[in-house]
């Protein structure tokens, strides 16, 4: 179905963030960081399914679970936390702050994050408390969760375990019965997923 044209219906959406979650959710579990989050890096099938991609930025953090970078490639700087932009640490934190701004992009249907700051005033404006106003199209518990995952503090972000049980929460609520479809999958390492009713 081509939905260029009309709203990606709520549940589908909502489908997506949690798919998105629980792959970074096993990202995480590696000890590692994709460090580019971004609805760019995220693949859809016909059928929905959402693939994480383009890991070359990708870290691994050690039993630390934190990555001190010298920032030296080309980064997302719109997609990064406060913490990357000040002091170069990446870690599940600074992914879950790049997965609230996905979530941006994708509520305003591929709006550039910031789209009237330079990258100079972005860090104070983000430095002052600021960020990104609610998308028309997300509620106030999916703003909540945004501006959750952009908490100045990292300790104080949600882990994508808590974000996937917040998305299953709300997609067992939608009328559609959406989450008994996304639960017939789990992760193949081969084929990426496998359907159990097959």
């Amino acid at each position: 179905m081509d939905y260029r044209n009309e709203a990606l219906p709520q549940n589908k959406i909502l489908s997506i963030l949690w798919q998105i979650s629980q792959a970074l959710e096993y990202v995480t579990s590696l000890n590692l960081i994709h460090r580019d989050v971004a609805c760019r890096n995220i693949l859809l099938t016909e059928r929905n399914v959402a693939k994480l991609a383009d890991f070359g930025l990708c870290c691994h953090c050690g039993d630390s679970l934190i990555y001190e970078s010298t920032l030296s490639h080309r980064m997302p700087i719109k997609w990064l936390s406060l913490e990357v932009l000040i002091d170069r640490k990446f870690s599940e934190k600074s992914d879950i702050w790049s997965y609230g701004i996905m979530c941006y992009e994708i509520f305003t249907y591929g709006s550039v994050p910031y789209p009237t700051l330079t990258n100079m005033e972005l860090l104070e404006f983000l430095k002052d408390g600021n960020r990104l106003e609610k998308p028309d199209a997300a509620d106030d518990e999916i703003y909540g969760l945004m501006l959750d995952c952009w908490k100045e503090k990292p300790e104080d972000r949600p882990h994508f375990t808590e974000i996937g049980n917040i998305l299953r929460k709300l997609l067992e609520s939608e009328a559609y019965g959406y989450i008994a479809i996304v639960s017939q999958y789990d992760i193949n390492d081969n084929e990426g997923i496998s359907n159990h009713t097959e």
